[in-house]
């Protein structure tokens, strides 16, 4: 990136250099993702790109390179957000000889208002959700649902009946909406069945 002149001069200014990954030019990144099928990145919309900056702290990119496969990951499972990192994270993986893992890019979640869901949109953690009265069962099968589709009408599943359920060729490409109204009517139906002395002891903690 710097000519022999310019890299002199900033030595001697005292400045530290970044590292860079060289990536090949005319080269094409492809992968299979599980929720959007197959996915193309050019190398030269890539550039050499930095991968550990002037204070020697790694970038993201490398570091989760790192930590995937010394931990043996095999699926990386993430946002949209970040389809735009697999094709960098490709290269650091290709040059340094390891397996690349699948990758799957599920969609965002919007608000009511069709706009990325934030702290504006009400609670935003699951102890939030835990201290309005929402039931654990409820709030796991309702996020179940966001964005994926079970075969057949069925809406209310247990843990053990999503771990059957699920697959991500059903996961939708297109941005999910977090519906409290529907949230609100899978909490009913789990309410509903509880026994009246757990339903006490539920709603005791509301009333003092």
């Amino acid at each position: 990136h710097l000519d022999e002149e310019t890299k002199a001069k900033y030595i001697a200014e005292g400045r530290k250099p970044t590292i860079r990954l060289r990536v090949p030019l005319n080269k094409t990144y492809t992968f299979d993702d599980m929720v959007r099928g197959r996915v193309s990145f050019e190398s030269n919309g890539v550039g050499d790109f930095v991968i550990v900056k002037s204070d020697g702290i790694p970038v993201y990119n490398f570091a989760v390179v790192m930590d995937d496969h010394m931990m043996g990951i095999t699926h990386v499972i993430r946002a949209e957000e970040h389809l735009s990192n697999t094709p960098r994270q490709m290269a650091i993986y290709e040059a340094l000889g390891w397996d690349i893992p699948t990758f799957g890019h599920i969609s965002l979640i919007l608000g009511k208002d069709y706009k990325k869901m934030s702290k504006r949109h009400g609670a935003t953690s699951v102890e939030q959700y835990k201290q309005l009265g929402y039931l654990p069962e409820a709030l796991v099968n309702f996020l179940a649902l966001l964005g994926w589709a079970p075969e057949g009408e069925e809406e209310f599943f247990t843990p053990d009946e999503l771990i059957q359920a699920f697959s991500m060729d059903r996961v939708a490409k297109n941005p999910a909406v977090f519906d409290i109204d529907k949230l609100n009517h899978i909490n009913f139906h789990y309410m509903k069945n509880l026994s009246d002395e757990d339903l006490f002891h539920l709603c005791l903690p509301h009333l003092k």
